[in-house]
Order: C-alpha cells, then structure tokens, then sequence
C-alpha cells in the first residue's frame, strides 16, 4: 500500500497538469523569489533608480517666494580672495539685516576668525536673533585607512547653540541624496542636534504661523496639521538602511539649474558683489528667508541628487528645497512622501504575479492545434505594464511611494512563465498526437485503399447506390465500435469489482474482528497492575489502534459503496418493465427522499410544491430502476438546498415537482432553489464519476446512473437549466410508444 507521502507527492504532481495547479505554482514561486530578492537586498538599488525616476518624471513647482539665495560664485572668489573676511561676511549680514528678513540662513563655515573684522562679525552675530549658523556634526569615514576618518566643523564661536543646525544630509547606498535628517543624536558628546534647514523653517512657520514643532503620535514629529514619521530601515525600496537620526524623504521642488532665468521652479538668486554694491531692490530680502551659499565648483558644496542635466545640485540649493518643503509640508500644502506597509507590498507584489499568470497569456485553436494569440497577448501586456507604470506614477504624484519595481517584476515574471509553460505543454500534446497519426497513418491509408478499390469496381453502375451503403455501413460500423467497447468496459468493470469485493469483505471483516479484540485487549490490560505512565502509554496505543482499525473499516465500506455504484453502472436492467402509474411513483420517491435525509438535514424544512397532471396515463416503466434515477435526482435537488442554506440563514428552500402531457409526450419536472450548477460543469454532470463534492462524499455515479436509465432504458430524453445560486432544473420528458419493446421483452 502506498504511502500517505507518496500519495501526497503524487496528487502534487496530478494538480501541477491542470491549469490552476499551474497558476498556484508560477504564482507563489514568482512572489517567493521576488520576495526573496527583495529581502537580501538584491532589488534596492533597482527601486531606488525607479524612485528617481519617478522624482524626476514630476512636474516641476512653481517658484517659491518666500527664499532669496545670495550665492558667491568663482569670479567672486577671486576677486574677494577666498576665504571671505570677516569684515567681509560682516557687511553682508548687516545689508541684509537692514532691510528685515524673517530668517537668514548662513550656510558658510565660521568656526575660527578669519581676516580682519571679527569684532565686527562678533557684534553681527551676537545681535541677530534671526540669524542661523552651521555646522558639521557627522563625520564620514574616509574611503583609505590612511587618511583616517572624516573630521566634524564646529558652530560659529560667538552664535548662541539654538541658532545653529548641522548641514550634514544623509546619502544612500549608491552615493545620492534623497532624505532630509530633522535632527540626531551624538552619542560621543551625548548631544541631540537639529538639521539647519529644519531650524531656518522652524524659526520662519514661528514667525508668520505661530507654528512650532510638536511630539506626534508614535514618538513621531508634527509641525502643524503634518505628521512626519521617520524613515524605517525597510521602508519601501530600502534595504537595511542607515537610519542614524530622524530622516525623511527630501520631497525636492526640481533639479538645480543654476538660476537660469527661463526655469520657473528656480529659486530667486542675488550675488553677493550685487548685494554689496547695493544692485539689489530695497526691499528685497524684506519677511522672506535670505540664505546664503556657495555655488563654486572649486569649493566642493555639491549633493548628488536624483536629477539628472544635472545631478550635482549645491548645498545652499539643496538648503532651500528642504526648507521649501518643510514650510509647504507644515502649512498643507505638501505631504512628505510616504511609504505603505509591509503586508500591503507583499500583497501588491502576490498580486502582480497573479495577473501575469493568470490575465496576461491568451490562445487561439487553429485547425485543432493550439497556438499563443501574440498580439492579443502584447495588447494585453502592454496596457498591464501601462497601468501598472501610471498607477504608480500617479501614486506618486500624491506623495506615495510604491513597489513598482517588484510587482512590473513578478507581473512580467509570471507572464511569461505561464506562456513558456503552456507552450511547453502544448507541444508536447502536438508531439504525441504526431505520433499517434503516424502509428495509425499506414492502416488508415490502407483500409481506405481498399475502400477505394471496391468502390471504383462498381462505380459507373452502382454510384448512388454504393453511396447510400457505405454511409449505412460507417454508421453501423461505429454504432458496433461504440457498443463493443461499452460491452467490453461493462464487462471489465464487473470483473474488477468482483475482484476487489471478495478481498475487501476479509479486510472489512478482519478490521470489525480487530476492533472487538482491541476492545478486549484493553479491558484485559485495565485490570493489569501497571504503572501508571506504562498503563497511560499503553491505553493510547491500544486507543489509536482501534481509531486506526475504525477508519480501516469506515474506508472499506466506502469502497463496497462505491463497487456496488459500479455494479449498477453496468447492469443492462433492474427488473422487468410494468404499467406503472407516474404520478403514485412520484408522490412516493418525493416521501421517500425526504424521509431518508431527515437524519442527515434534520434542519432543512423544504417548501415543497407538488403538481400533478391526472390526465397522465399509466406508461410501461422498469419501476425499480425509474425509481432510484428519480431519487438521484431528489436527493441532488435536496443536497443543493442544504448547501445554500448553509451560506444564506435567511434563505428559504422550496422544490418544485411537476408531471405534465404534451404533444403526446409525459414529462416531469424537478426545480430547487439551491446553490445551481456551474455552467462549465453542465455539460459533465452526466458523465460517470463526475462530481463537484469533496472527496469521499460522492461517486459520481448517480447523476449517470439516471441519465441511463432515462435515457437507454426508457428511450426517454433529460435536459438541464441552472443559474448558480438561483434554481435548477431538470426536465424528463417520455415518450408513451417507446416503452413497446420493455413490454415485448417481458410478452405484454
């Protein structure tokens, strides 16, 4: 007998033929590996290259008033003779101070004195409430052991603490830049810190909005009506991120064109020699954020950023999207960019390999052979791909980052392993059926040879006549095929169940034997004096045991039901054909229907609605065999409305039978309510063993068994009509002469 293994192994290998078996598999293992993938990483920097994609494929924004950036670029270098003196950085401020900005942001490191004037910068400094510093709080390591790790720049000496934020931004695994830290946390100086940009659009909001930063939920920062929650080190495309400080996604207004008049989304830029020589308007800086910057390439300020022409964008540039986004963020007028949960991407990706294998593949049958609908297919490919890019896109644009990358992967991924696989399959059908052709062509040729010859001999005196024949003989020719191999299969049956009955009454038996004698066995060993752990062990042996025998028996049993089924399959007759009043068989099958699943439904109450026509005349029936046909079909009528009762509470089951005359036929007709039959499975139900129950709850005999009876025996007709969770129904209709020869066989 075969293992539980075995058997397991081999339904796994059946399911993987059938087309839903083939889904279930291209599914879960394209989602697997894609996870898999995902999960050590291998996808992150491919979903980053997508986020900036999607980064740059945004509209730009429109220009953002509120900051002024005065930059210094080479030429001013030079001729300031860099570095700026104080004296020099002195003046600056106090023009701009002059005319009453709400905050200046200084993004020049002031460290040490530098030059001439320091008292003057001092004076500046200490004076200037609105005026915020830098500073560089992360080190970074350096790429060679020999130049040893990176060094951090102190704050401006004579600037208070609280107006000085570090300018350090985070990048990412491939070099670019594409969060923003609010703040941080020193372990080595035990000090928490706050980015620069947050700081000048903290100081901004409290001026004009009277908004300052608060505790969110969750341990999260809130600046205004918005929410900021950290980036984790999973989030979205991320693997393992380094997330040291409170990072968010920097949500950038556009790529730094180097304040190029025609780009709108550029910031407004002055010089700093144009500041100085006083080319600017009066009012100028006047309530708006002034920061002031490098834009020299010689200096190195530069961020790489998910732009491209260009990518580098300078720091004091980059400053400005930060704090752009932040005040808009804070005011409602942006959202930070976010990502969605973990289960919901895994979902998204499961669901993307699920519509490539399942909506994606179409197929066509040519001239009986099966080939791929290719532009149907790309049609189809392409609007998913299509769909799927814009839904993402779309997503983004309202400040959601999704998976894109994976799920494009798992839905081209499953596409085209569904169209590999089933072409596979399809040429190993042609395949065969090839050899088929080729086993049967030389016979074929020579029997229809011969045919041929036969004809030809007579043709000129016998055409029409040889023409009518020979189409009487193919017909008889099947017709004795057909009847041969159902003899044949009714025969082989009948033996085989035989066969299996006589040892399955011993296996049956010799289980009931065992059951009683572990029976005894147990009651024998109860009175054993036994410690208790051994008495335990050994009741739950003896206990298992007869579970074991019980379901030995309860399967042989099953078995015995279904031989008997086969048995009845293949008998040509139950009994001997009699006048039979339809109407009386009918009022009885219904009662005993109802009466022998009371037990098994004792919970259905059926509204039944019984209609008799009292002109049907008495018909020549084989009452045993029509009896057990009508009760297949009863039962089946009563085991749909036990099914839809068990989804509906309030569902109400009600079976209709009717017997009727017309055009010199009788009929019956059997209606229920019930769940309905799939119309896939209509054309199949009367087939043997076919069956939509579970295993072990049907043979799938029944149905046929009826269908056989109606039909061959009473040389009657059944059709069927259902709508799945309405009604189904099945018509019988009988024709009064064609019982003549079951009353011929018993001499009535």
């Amino acid at each position: 007998m075969p293992s539980p293994l075995t058997n397991l192994g081999r339904k796994f290998r059946h399911s993987l033929t059938r087309p839903w078996g083939q889904n279930l598999m291209i599914t879960g293992g394209v989602a697997g590996i894609v996870l898999l993938l995902r999960g050590v990483g291998l996808l992150q920097l491919g979903e980053l290259a997508t986020y900036d994609w999607l980064m740059r494929s945004r509209p730009p924004l429109p220009p953002d008033d509120r900051i002024v950036i005065v930059t210094f670029d080479e030429a001013e270098i030079r001729t300031l003779n860099w570095p700026f003196s104080d004296a020099e950085v002195a003046q600056l401020l106090t023009v701009i101070k002059n005319q009453n900005p709400q905050v200046i942001g200084l993004d020049i490191y002031r460290d040490v004195p530098v030059k001439e004037g320091y008292d003057q910068l001092k004076t500046i400094l200490q004076s200037t409430p609105n005026l915020i510093g830098i500073r560089k709080a992360i080190p970074k390591l350096a790429t060679l052991e020999e130049f040893g790790s990176g060094r951090t720049i102190d704050p401006p000496p004579d600037l208070p603490p609280e107006q000085v934020g570090f300018n350090d931004f985070p990048d990412d695994i491939d070099g670019l830049v594409r969060r923003l830290l609010l703040t941080v946390y020193l372990e080595e100086t035990d000090e928490s810190l706050i980015s620069f940009g947050f700081l000048v659009a903290w100081q901004y909001l409290k001026n004009t909005a009277g908004l300052e930063p608060q505790n969110g939920p969750n341990d999260t920062i809130q600046l205004g009506d918005t929410i900021f929650s950290p980036i984790e080190a999973f989030d979205g495309g991320y693997h393992n991120a380094d997330t040291q400080g409170y990072s968010i996604f920097l949500n950038y207004r556009g790529p730094d064109q180097g304040g190029k008049p025609d780009e709108a989304y550029e910031f407004q830029r002055v010089s700093w020699q144009a500041v100085i020589d006083g080319e600017i308007a009066p009012d100028l800086f006047r309530d708006r954020i002034v920061l002031i910057g490098s834009v020299a390439p010689s200096l190195q300020d530069f961020i790489p950023t998910p732009y491209h022409n260009p990518q580098q964008m300078s720091g004091v540039v980059a400053h400005a999207n930060a704090i752009s986004f932040l005040i808009d963020a804070a005011l409602g007028k942006r959202q930070p960019i976010r990502t969605i949960p973990d289960p919901v991407e895994w979902l998204l990706i499961l669901l993307g390999a699920v519509v490539g294998t399942v909506a994606i593949t179409h197929w066509r049958t040519v001239e009986g052979l099966t080939r791929p609908a290719i532009a149907r297919t790309m049609v189809q490919f392409g609007g998913a791909i299509a769909l799927l890019i814009l839904g993402s896109y779309g997503a983004f644009l309202l400040s959601w980052w999704l998976p894109l990358l994976p799920v494009l992967l798992t839905l081209t991924a499953g596409a085209g392993l569904k169209f590999a696989i089933t072409m596979l399959i399809y040429l190993l059908q042609s395949y065969r059926q090839i050899e088929d052709y080729a086993r049967t062509l030389e016979l074929k040729v020579a029997a229809r040879t011969e045919e041929l010859s036969a004809a030809n001999q007579s043709l000129d005196e016998k055409n029409n006549q040889l023409e009518t024949t020979l189409v009487k003989l193919q017909t008889a020719q099947a017709q004795i095929i057909a009847q041969e191999r159902l003899a044949s299969l009714g025969s082989l049956t009948a033996g085989v169940a035989h066969e299996i009955r006589n040892p399955l009454n011993f296996v049956i038996n010799f289980a009931r034997i065992s059951e009683e004698l572990t029976t005894e066995l147990g009651e024998e060993l109860a009175d054993l004096e036994l410690a208790l752990e051994s008495q335990d062990t050994i009741d739950d042996i003896v206990e298992e045991f007869k579970e074991n025998l019980g379901t030995i028996r309860d399967n042989g049993q099953r078995i015995e039901q279904i031989v008997d089924s086969m048995l009845e399959h293949t008998r040509e007759g139950g009994g001997q054909a009699e006048m039979t009043d339809l109407n009386q068989l009918l009022r009885d099958v219904v009662e005993l229907v109802e009466h022998n699943l009371r037990a098994k439904m004792p919970d259905l109450q059926v509204k039944k609605a019984i209609t008799l026509n009292p002109d049907c005349p008495a018909l020549p029936l084989v009452a045993k065999d029509f009896t057990k046909a009508m009760i297949n079909i009863l039962t089946n009528a009563f085991e749909a409305m036990e099914r839809r009762r068990g989804q509906d509470p309030d569902y109400q089951p009600q079976l209709a039978v009717n017997s009727w005359q017309q055009g010199g036929r009788i009929g019956i007709t059997v209606r229920d309510n019930g769940d309905g039959i799939l119309p896939e499975h209509q054309p199949k139900i009367f087939d043997p063993f076919f069956t939509t129950k579970p295993t072990g709850e049907g043979t799938g005999l029944g149905l046929s068994l009826a269908h056989q009876t109606l039909v061959s025996v009473h040389q009657g007709n059944i059709v069927v009509e259902s709508v799945p969770g309405e009604f189904t129904e099945f018509r019988i209709d009988l024709d009064p002469r064609g019982g003549a020869s079951l009353l011929a066989g018993v001499g009535l």
